[in-house]
C-alpha cells in the first residue's frame, strides 16, 4: 500500500501544478458569483474554473466578522482528488513588554486543512496552524511551518461542501447563508472566540 500512496500522492501533485498553472496563465474559463446575507454581516463569492467544458477548479471565499474562509477543490475527470482549506482569525490580545507593560496586539490565527483523494477514496489528510502578531517584526508564512498528518475524519464534510457547491455552477446564488464554510474542525478555535467576544 505505501508504494501505491506514494505513487497517487505524486499523480496528486503533479495535476494540482498542471491546473496551478494553467489558473496563473489565466487560461482556464471562469463563472464568478457574488453573495452577501441579509441578516448578517456575511459576504462571500464562488468561483467555477473550466477548461474548454471540464470543470478543474473551484474557489468559495467567504468572510464573516473577524473571520475569513478559503476552500479549493481541484478537480479532474469530474472527480475531487485534492482539497485545500484556509481560515483565518483577527483578534486582539494583550502582552507583556520587556518592562512589565501591558499592550494591545493585533493577531492573524492562520488555520490549513489539506485532503487528497484516489477515487473519491481519501488517501491522506493534514493540519497546520499558525499565528502572526503585529508586536513580532517576523511574520510567519504557511511555507515556514510544516503539515501534521492527523486523522481523516473531517473528509467526508469536504466531500459533502464539494457536492454542495457543484449545484451552484449554473445558479445565481440564492441562499448562500447556509454554504458551507472551510475548515471543518472548529475545536481549536473555541478559546479565539472566547477571546474575541471579550475584546
Amino acid at each position: 500500500m505505501g508504494q501505491n500512496k506514494k505513487g497517487a500522492i505524486s499523480d496528486i501533485r503533479n495535476k494540482y501544478q498542471l491546473i496551478r498553472e494553467l489558473i496563473d496563465l489565466n487560461t482556464l474559463r471562469q463563472h464568478y458569483t457574488e453573495y452577501s446575507c441579509d441578516e448578517s454581516s456575511e459576504k462571500g463569492s464562488v468561483t467555477f474554473y473550466y477548461n474548454g467544458n471540464e470543470l478543474k477548479h473551484i474557489v468559495h471565499t467567504h468572510t464573516k466578522g473577524h473571520v475569513k474562509y478559503r476552500d479549493e477543490f481541484y478537480v479532474w475527470d469530474d472527480q475531487l482528488f485534492f482539497q485545500y482549506a484556509i481560515h483565518k482569525i483577527w483578534y486582539k490580545d494583550y502582552e507583556r513588554n520587556r518592562s512589565g507593560k501591558r499592550r494591545l496586539v493585533n493577531v492573524v490565527l492562520t488555520l490549513e486543512e489539506r485532503f487528497y483523494f484516489k477515487d473519491m477514496n481519501i488517501i491522506k489528510c493534514q493540519f497546520k496552524d499558525f499565528e502572526n502578531r503585529s508586536s513580532s517584526p517576523k511574520k510567519i508564512k504557511t511555507n515556514n511551518i510544516r503539515n501534521i498528518n492527523v486523522g481523516c475524519d473531517q473528509a467526508q464534510a469536504a466531500i459533502e461542501k464539494f457536492d454542495l457547491l457543484l449545484d451552484f455552477q449554473k445558479l445565481k446564488i440564492e441562499d448562500a447563508c447556509n454554504l458551507p464554510k472551510s475548515i471543518t474542525n472548529l475545536e481549536p478555535l473555541d478559546h479565539i472566540y472566547r477571546n474575541i467576544d471579550q475584546n
